[in-house]
């Protein structure tokens, strides 16, 4: 008598904004020749796709990162958001290799997953694609964060342009396939 062995793998799509999931699954190669050094200071969520395991998320507006170096590579990140009122969230980014971190969400496991710094121009924007579930599939990604930002609160065309250009080329999609997130009321430090 043979014995068969049947695995059966599930594979959904889910569709937001006219992006489908299955776009992301690919995790990008960090930026050629990455530095993080002209990335430190402060930056504004301009658009972003959440990952499922924060996706009360979709609700911030006033959403900013500063990055400041913790030690000689790794990253301590202040990020400040409202959802009603403004509230900061800091966490640490431990360096793999260069344009690749390894973060922690001190809130839980939110955010904690495997952050590639996909794009840059290091001057007015910078794409970062996060990681907070791996597929079983092998090196493909169940669960991304996309995030998308820039040195001001609200970017001239010329700008968006150059971030279209980017994400075209990395997956296919737009800033339109992606949650903008509004700037208007937070101030931080």
């Amino acid at each position: 008598m043979v014995s068969v062995q049947v695995t059966l793998i599930l594979l959904s799509v889910v569709v937001v904004n006219g992006l489908e999931s299955s776009r992301l699954w690919n995790i990008p190669s960090p930026v050629n020749g990455f530095r993080i050094q002209p990335l430190l200071g402060r930056w504004f969520v301009q658009y972003r796709k959440a990952p499922c395991t924060w996706g009360g998320s979709n609700e911030f507006s006033d959403y900013e990162t500063t990055f400041q170096l913790d030690g000689k590579h790794n990253l301590f990140t202040t990020m400040s958001m409202r959802n009603d009122v403004c509230n900061t969230i800091n966490s640490r980014a431990f360096m793999q290799s260069p344009g690749v971190y390894i973060i922690k969400d001190p809130l839980g496991n939110n955010f904690s997953g495997k952050l590639v710094f996909a794009a840059t121009d290091y001057k007015t924007y910078h794409i970062t694609y996060l990681c907070t579930k791996m597929s079983v599939l092998g090196e493909k990604c169940d669960d991304t964060s996309l995030s998308v930002k820039t040195r001001v609160p609200h970017p001239d065309h010329k700008i968006i342009a150059r971030i279209n250009h980017a994400l075209n080329q990395m997956w296919g999609i737009s800033v339109d396939h992606l949650q903008r997130v509004n700037h208007l009321q937070c101030k931080s430090s």
